[in-house]
This record gives C-alpha cells, structure tokens and sequence, in this order.
C-alpha cells in the first residue's frame, strides 16, 4: 500500500491518527460483511440447520400431498405423487472493500478518505423430484400390502382393530367397509372380530410371528391363540373368534397367507388392500360441499343401513371456505380447504399410518433419481 505510506508521510500527526481510526473501521465494516445473519457458517456447523430445516419441508408437503390425494379420490380426480429424490445445498458468499482518498493538504478539510464494503449472499438449493409413474406406481400404489408386513405392525404393538380395519379387505371371507362410489357397509362380523382382536391383544392372548421359509426364504406370518388361563370375558373373545373364523378348537398355531378363503381350517386367509383402495375408502368419508354432490362432481357420503353395527370414520377431513388455524394437515382444492384438525387424534394417528404403511407395498430397488453434478467455482 505504497500510495498509503505516502498518505501517513504527508499528514500531520493528527491527521495520521484519523487515518489508523478509519482503518480501524475498515477493517470493521469488512467484519460486519463476513458476518451477516444467515451466512456466518458453512461446511459441517451447516448441517444441524440444513438437516432440520429440510426435515421440517419435507414432512410437510408430504403430508399436503397425501392429503391432497385422498381429496382428488373423492372427485374421482387422478392422484399424482412426486418423491424428493436428492437435495444438494450450495452456498456462495462474495464480499468486496473499497478504499478511496483524496490528498490535498491545501484544502480545508485536509486529506479525504472514503471506505466502503459490500457482500454478497446466495443460497441455491438443487432439488431433484421423482415422479411417481410406471412399474414403481404399480408396485407401491396397486399392490398389496404383504401381510406379513402388515402383522410386523401388530406385532410391535400397533393396534390390531386399526391397522385390519385400514388394511385389510376381508379375513377369512369376512368383509371389511369398501370404500368408494360404490361402497359397501362392513359385515357385522367383521366389526366383532375388531372388537375381539382387540380385547385379545390388550390382555396378551393374542400373539403373531413371522417367520422366514428356508426352502424358499419367503416370509410368512403365524398367528398364535394363547391357551393360557383368561379371564370369563377374554375367554368369549377367543372362543369368538375361532368361531367367526372358523378355526380348530385344537390347534394354538395358525397360518396366515394372502387370500380370500382358507383351504384348511387351521389357516388364517387375509385379504389386504392397495395402497390406492387405502386412498379410496379415506377419500370417502371426506366431508364435501353440499352443492358439489348436487352438481354431480362428487358421489354422496355412503349412508349405514338403520340398524346395521358401524365403527366411527377412520378419518375426519374437514371442508371450508376458509383455513382454520388448528389445522394438523391442511390443503386447497376447488377454491375449498380441505384440513385435519389438530385435536383429533385418532384422525392424525390413523393420516400418519397411512403414509407409513403406503411403503409397506415397496419391495425391491427403488427408481433411481437423476444424477446431479455441481460445478465449483
């Protein structure tokens, strides 16, 4: 910095000391450009806030998906889904300082020193999405639910009623609720066998076990009746439910396979859903405008026969003009919200199994998503 050795030579002492103070500010202001909010870290100390952040996005257009989806079954309108593939963050920070001065020991106000700094702060994100069309829309919208994937669930102690009354189609030729325009109501059977498992479950005689095949190192499910000494009530469930599956009084051990009717009676035949019929039966109970049913854009909710023994709706999705602000899941259609309320707890629980149990149909290699190169600077 020869012409600012030449700067400190020509001022007086004051003058000089001027010019360390505004260099103490130079080096201020080229501080206060590196440190802007936003931009004070990169690399590794980037990660907690990246990783949290995207988490948190991701979650939520899930969900908004999923919701959307379940709505557009409704309007007989086509579901769409896009999986985020990769997400690459980068980062560039470019800053600049100016020094000028004016030296002119003849002027009034003495030599003349102006400093100046800039920065520049840019985030890209590169995004990648992965429709979900073809042999892998097949695979994880059209093709059921493994059941031994499904009793895994029961297993880890989900709850059995839920995840057969979401899951399941028909146990043993026993029929579920079928959603749908042309829904039909669930067997009376069906609901007590709910009920059953249910009570069974809570006091431990019910238990399931898979079990992998070493012939064919396929997986399949054993479900257990326990034998144990019970309680007169639980002891009518378990006598109950061999009855309505029509089971041997003499075996603790059954099989369950995929199916609509058992060959033998010591089997268990366990017809599971798609993930699309999943859509289908909860896009049925989703609350509509009167005046859409009346134009015939929608169907009308499926009406319980007087008298006949119903289970209360897996799921309640609201429709209103405007958002609420106690919305747990919240999307438009229509010129409509459609949204979950955040106090219903069952309905959250069964929407958040519902978007876990859709990769339970997945198997085998996922579709690969684009390769994406970021060139450096």
């Amino acid at each position: 910095m020869a012409w600012f050795d030449s700067l400190l030579k020509r001022l007086k002492y004051r003058e000089a000391t001027l010019a360390w103070t505004a260099l103490g500010r130079l080096s201020l202001l080229a501080s206060i450009a590196l440190s802007l909010p936003g931009c004070a870290s990169f690399g590794p100390s980037s990660v907690d806030r990246d990783r949290f952040d995207y988490i948190n996005a991701i979650a939520s257009s899930w969900k908004q998906q999923t919701l959307l989806n379940i709505v557009k079954m409704r309007y007989a309108d086509t579901p769409v889904f896009l999986e985020v593939g990769q997400i690459i963050s980068g980062y560039q920070l470019q800053g600049a300082v100016t020094v000028s001065g004016t030296l002119n020991s003849a002027s009034a106000v003495g030599d003349i020193v102006n400093l100046g700094s800039a920065a520049t702060y840019t985030d890209r994100p590169t995004i990648t999405y992965t429709p979900l069309t073809g042999a892998h829309f097949i695979q994880v919208l059209m093709t059921p639910i493994p059941p031994p994937a499904l009793f895994r669930l029961i297993e880890q102690g989900w709850p059995v009623d839920m995840l057969l009354q979401v899951g399941v189609q028909s146990i043993n030729g026993i029929s579920n609720h079928k959603g749908g325009a042309r829904g039909s109501a669930m067997d009376p059977d069906f609901a007590a066998l709910l009920a059953a498992f249910q009570r069974l479950q809570a006091s431990g005689a019910l238990g399931l076990r898979v079990e992998v095949s070493p012939e064919t190192k396929q997986e399949g499910t054993v479900m257990v009746i326990s034998r144990k000494d019970l309680p007169p009530e639980v002891e009518a469930d378990r006598k109950l439910v061999r009855k309505l599956l029509g089971l041997r009084t003499d075996v603790q051990e059954f099989k369950v396979v995929y199916g609509s009717v058992p060959e033998k009676d010591d089997v268990v035949a366990v017809q599971t859903r798609s993930g699309l019929q999943i859509l289908n039966l909860l896009g049925s109970t989703v609350e509509v405008p009167p005046e859409h049913i009346a134009e015939l854009r929608t169907y009308p909710t499926f009406q319980e026969s007087e008298g006949a023994r119903s289970l209360p709706p897996l799921i309640r999705v609201h429709a209103d003009n405007l958002l609420p602000d106690n919305a747990f899941a919240a999307v438009k259609y229509r010129d409509y919200w459609y949204w979950i309320d955040d106090r219903d707890f069952r309905s959250k629980g069964v929407f958040s199994f519902l978007m876990i149990i859709m990769t339970l149909a997945e198997k085998g290699e996922k579709v690969q998503p684009p390769v994406v190169t970021i060139q450096g600077n």
